[in-house]
């Protein structure tokens, strides 16, 4: 016998486009909880256990929400693979949800974590957007979600995708650190999507295990901020290249991302306003 937790909240389906919408609009803040708690399951699936877990329909329906908005809960296992030890794929029929599959996937059948990575991609473009990822009541420039958004990149009209029905917008360069996220999850080349990093933890207690590793990962690493505070303006990244078409997106050699959900330090008028945000970092 199989015994769940009860999420008695919807799922971010019905809360992005059906009946739990109509009922209330997600704040940026609830949508990037709800993604990094999803993004911090990949990372156990595809690195903290072995054999690794490929779940193969990430998808917003299969997203449950408990009451707080802290996380989302994956669920819905049913076409989950195991990737034995040294794998790094498996051929298989191709299953999923029409617009969440990796297209690499889907033509030749050959399943991987970057699987995974390119549907968490799209499930963050939905959360961005309020958009399915395929709507055939669009214009159709408009029906594909990720390739309306790399049109609206390149045209430098980002900060034009955001859910309209969002109350309150999030500040353009958390915007723009959301979708650099997305944009590499759902790259057109495999081999440039980045993976899910370790189960994400507190940053010190990785700096505790100092050396010259350590000081290596420091100097290659590029970190920026997902803010879930739409008011929050500040945000700066160490990398002096400013994101802006999608084909020109400075972190190339990304690698691995490292979702961190935490209180972040903050100046005193971020203290003040009891801002607070959720940092990415790329490597």
């Amino acid at each position: 016998m199989l015994v769940y937790e009860y999420v008695n909240n919807g799922n971010l389906e019905q809360w992005l486009h059906a009946a739990m919408r109509q009922h209330s609009v997600l704040t940026w803040e609830a949508r990037m909880k709800v993604i990094l708690g999803i993004a911090k399951a990949l990372a156990y699936l595809h690195k903290a256990i072995e054999p690794k877990v490929v779940h193969r329909d990430i998808k917003a329906s299969n997203i449950l929400i408990d009451e707080e908005f802290n996380a989302g809960k994956l669920s819905d296992f049913g076409l989950a693979k195991l990737l034995g030890a040294g794998k790094s794929h498996i051929a298989t029929r191709v299953m999923g949800t029409f617009g969440y599959v990796a297209p690499e996937y889907a033509n030749t059948g050959l399943l991987n974590k970057k699987s995974d990575v390119y549907s968490f991609g799209v499930l963050l473009l939905e959360a961005v957007t309020g958009r399915d990822p395929f709507d055939y009541g669009r214009p159709a420039n408009e029906v594909h979600l990720v390739e309306w958004l790399k049109m609206m990149v390149g045209a430098r009209t980002a900060e034009e995708v955001v859910d309209p029905d969002m109350e309150l917008k999030p500040a353009i360069r958390a915007l723009k650190r959301a979708l650099l996220v997305a944009l590499r999850c759902v790259d057109s080349d495999s081999e440039k999507k980045p993976t899910m990093g370790p189960v994400p933890g507190d940053r010190r207690s990785r700096r505790g295990h100092s050396g010259n590793a350590d000081s290596e990962s420091k100097a290659s690493s590029s970190e920026f901020e997902i803010s879930s505070d739409p008011r929050e303006s500040t945000l700066t990244s160490p990398d002096p290249c400013p994101v802006r078409l999608y084909n020109s997106i400075c972190l190339v050699n990304v690698l691995k991302i490292y979702f961190l959900w935490k209180e972040t330090a903050c100046d005193e008028s971020s203290k003040r306003n009891k801002r607070r945000s959720c940092s990415v970092e790329l490597r």
